[in-house]
């Protein structure tokens, strides 16, 4: 008789514990549910930027409002839409790094869309939360700036050239005339006149100093031989006109063939330009090494010095960088190019330009 009551009591308490593991159970996934209720009622939901979750493979699990009226087919296309498209190297990033999320930009052509992608967490699997704004308006704004600025130094560039030809044809061919008048008054003085002579003298050799200063400058404004020789002719007769000067040891190693556009050359000139003034200003240089060279994807000009360097943080923004320095930066960002500068106090500078081809 016991061995029944016992047995039935035993029955009884597997049933209830099998009851309460139920009911536990129950309560996991209403626990459950309530978090993905909560989170579905907060942040996504009413963001009015796109939310997107995907699995590891790039396969969606959720849109939110926006992302599902902006992008109705992306359910169907998964990892080929252009929204999910390189997430896998993103995810092996996450695996091998601790970053918290990585950011890119995304341009399906009627729309540059901002991206923050990150590593999260739905109970025990992982997925990726993919936060998308679109910034169509603002991109569109910075290209209509930077065309207007390439306007802009186009225009510069322009106007440049024609004061350099007036300088060169008028006033140049003036001050020969004057040369040659001065030269015949001077031959027509009598020989008892050594006064006027002597200052007749003095006059041609300032109206051939003044007849140098204007060609130096005309050739600063710009260079004849950019159109003539071509870009690393010119830089090289820069370097050894502007060592003469300057008594700075300037070597110089170009590359021949160069077809680059106008603007690269132009570019390209006003930077060397800039660095060889830098050099003579600050640096306290006594050696000067350039050289002009080109790659399967762009062409570089770099402009390295021995003197002193300067402390410059590596994150700081150009605008934080002297007026000279901040116009090299302008110059070739303009041409989607890039600027480098490596430099430390007593160790010289280095100045590289790439410009893409």
């Amino acid at each position: 008789m016991e061995d029944a009551k016992e047995t039935a009591v035993s029955s009884q308490i597997v049933a209830l514990q099998a009851r309460i593991a139920q009911l536990e159970q129950q309560v996991s996934d209403y626990q459950h549910l309530e978090k993905k209720l909560q989170w579905l009622a907060t942040f996504p939901e009413q963001n009015p930027n796109m939310v997107i979750e995907t699995d590891l493979l790039g396969r969606p699990t959720y849109m939110n409002p926006e992302a599902r009226q902006r992008f109705p087919e992306l359910w169907q296309q998964g990892p080929s839409h252009p929204l999910l498209k390189g997430l896998r190297p993103i995810v092996a990033a996450f695996v091998d790094t601790d970053e918290e999320f990585v950011g890119r930009e995304i341009d399906t052509g009627d729309a540059v869309l901002e991206q923050k992608v990150c590593y999260t967490m739905d109970g025990d699997v992982y997925r990726l939360r993919i936060y998308t704004h679109d910034i169509t308006a603002r991109k569109r704004a910075e290209e209509a700036i930077q065309e207007l600025a390439k306007r802009i130094v186009q225009a510069q560039e322009e106007e440049r050239q024609r004061i350099s030809r007036e300088l060169h044809d008028e006033s140049g061919q003036a001050l020969t005339a004057l040369k040659i008048a001065l030269e015949i008054l001077q031959g027509d003085v009598p020989p008892e006149a050594d006064g006027l002579r002597q200052n007749l003298g003095e006059a041609i050799a300032l109206t051939d100093s003044a007849r140098d200063q204007i060609r130096m400058l005309a050739r600063g404004l710009r260079p004849p031989a950019l159109d003539t020789v071509g870009l690393n002719l010119t830089l090289e007769d820069f370097c050894h006109t502007f060592g003469r000067r300057t008594q700075l040891a300037i070597s110089y190693k170009g590359t021949k063939g160069l077809k680059l556009e106008d603007a690269a050359n132009i570019c390209l000139y006003r930077v060397l330009q800039e660095a060889l003034n830098n050099v003579a200003k600050h640096a306290q240089a006594s050696q000067v090494m350039v050289k002009l060279w080109q790659d399967e994807t762009a062409v570089h000009l770099s402009i390295a010095d021995d003197g002193l360097g300067f402390e410059r943080k590596a994150s700081a923004p150009p605008q934080s960088a002297g007026l000279g320095l901040l116009g090299m930066h302008e110059r070739v960002e303009l041409l989607d190019g890039r600027l480098e500068i490596d430099t430390k106090p007593g160790q010289g500078t280095t100045v590289i330009a790439h410009l893409p081809l």
